[in-house]
C-alpha cells in the first residue's frame, strides 16, 4: 500500500486553532444547532422545521459530529492519542475526524480509495494541512480492510469506516434534547443505516410517535435496513429506509437536485450540498407533493452538514 507524503500545503484560516489537552476542552467550541421553520405550500397542511446540524461547528458539522463526540471519548479514556480510519476521497467523516485529530494534537492515518497519482481533492488537502497521514488504497485493498484492518501500531485504535459504532448511536441521541415538542416524521439522508438506527433508538424515549425516515443516497437500501436491524433489533418499528431518490447513487447528482438546491438555497438561505442534505429535501418535497405525510403533520428535517462537499 504506497504511502502518500503530503507537501507542504498553505493552511486555511480555520487550521489555526487553539490545540487542545482533551477532547472535552473542544466542546466549548459546538454550538447547539439552531431549528428553523420553513413556509410550505398551503396544499400540503403541513408543519415543516429544519435542524441544522450544518451550524454546529464550521468544520466540524452534522451528523459527522454526533458520531464522533462519544467514539472519541471513549478513545480518549483508552489512553490512544492516534487514530486511523479508511474511507473515500470527498469523505466528509475523514475530513471532520482529521481536523478534531489536528485540535488534538493525534496522530491520524487515512486509508484512502485512489491512487496516489490522482489529484488531490479538496477534502484531502484539508486532511494533509492537518497532519494526517495518507495511504491510497486500490478497490481490492479497500473491501480487504473493510474486514480486515490494515496492520497498526498498538497505540493506534482503528475506527471502523464512518464511525459506525454503539458511541455513533449516542451521538444521535442528543438531536432529540434539542428539540421541543413532538413530531410525527423525522426524515435524514442516510448512506449506512447508523444515523437512522442512532434517531429511531432515541426517539422511543423522546418522540415516540414519530417515524423516522432515512433517505437513501446509496443503491444500498436493503443493506442500510439490515445495518439498522443489527444494530436495534428488529422489534422497533419507528422507522424505514426510503428507496427511489438516490439520483443515480452516491456522490452523483443530476439536474433536478441541482435546480432544488439552488431554489431552495435562493429562498431559504440555507445552504445545501448535493450528496446528502440535498437529497434527502429534495425527497421530501416530492413527497409532501405526493401526499406522503398526513394532513397537518409536524415534519422534522434533519441537515446533516458536510457543506465542504460542495467544493467538489
Amino acid at each position: 500500500m504506497p504511502v502518500f507524503l503530503c507537501p507542504f500545503i498553505k493552511r486555511l484560516p480555520f487550521t489555526q486553532k487553539m490545540q487542545y489537552s482533551q477532547l472535552s476542552h473542544f466542546f466549548s467550541e459546538i454550538s447547539i444547532s439552531p431549528i428553523k421553520a420553513i413556509p410550505v405550500d398551503a396544499k400540503h397542511s403541513l408543519s415543516v422545521d429544519i435542524k441544522r446540524d450544518d451550524r454546529l461547528h464550521s468544520v466540524v458539522s452534522g451528523n459527522k459530529w454526533r458520531k464522533l463526540k462519544y467514539l472519541l471519548l471513549f478513545i480518549e479514556s483508552k489512553g490512544y492519542k492516534s487514530v486511523a480510519a479508511m474511507g473515500g476521497p470527498y469523505s466528509n467523516f475523514l475530513h471532520s475526524l482529521a481536523f478534531v485529530s489536528y485540535c488534538l494534537g493525534w496522530k491520524c492515518h487515512l486509508y484512502i480509495r485512489g491512487y496516489a497519482e490522482q489529484e488531490l481533492t479538496p477534502t484531502l488537502k484539508d486532511c494533509c494541512a492537518w497532519g494526517a497521514k495518507i495511504t491510497f488504497v486500490n478497490r481490492l485493498q479497500f473491501r480487504e480492510i473493510r474486514s480486515c484492518p490494515p496492520p497498526l501500531s498498538e497505540d493506534t485504535y482503528w475506527i471502523t469506516e464512518g464511525g459506525l459504532s454503539h458511541y455513533a448511536m449516542l451521538g444521535m441521541e442528543e438531536v432529540f434534547m434539542e428539540v421541543a415538542g413532538q413530531y410525527d416524521y423525522i426524515i435524514s439522508a442516510s448512506a449506512t443505516g447508523t444515523t437512522i438506527a442512532g434517531l429511531a433508538k432515541a426517539a422511543l424515549r423522546y418522540q415516540p410517535k414519530a417515524q423516522i425516515i432515512g433517505i437513501s443516497v446509496l443503491n444500498n437500501a436493503q443493506q442500510q435496513s439490515d445495518e439498522v436491524e443489527r444494530l436495534i433489533g428488529r422489534k422497533c418499528k419507528n422507522w424505514l429506509i426510503m428507496k427511489g431518490f438516490e439520483q443515480g447513487g452516491f456522490a452523483k447528482s443530476n439536474e433536478s437536485v441541482t435546480n432544488f438546491i439552488a431554489n431552495f438555497e435562493n429562498t431559504h438561505q440555507i445552504p445545501l450540498e448535493p450528496v446528502y442534505s440535498g437529497k434527502s429535501f429534495l425527497a421530501t418535497q416530492e413527497l409532501a407533493d405526493d401526499g406522503y405525510f398526513a394532513p397537518g403533520a409536524r415534519v422534522l428535517l434533519l441537515h446533516c452538514g458536510g457543506l465542504q462537499g460542495k467544493r467538489s
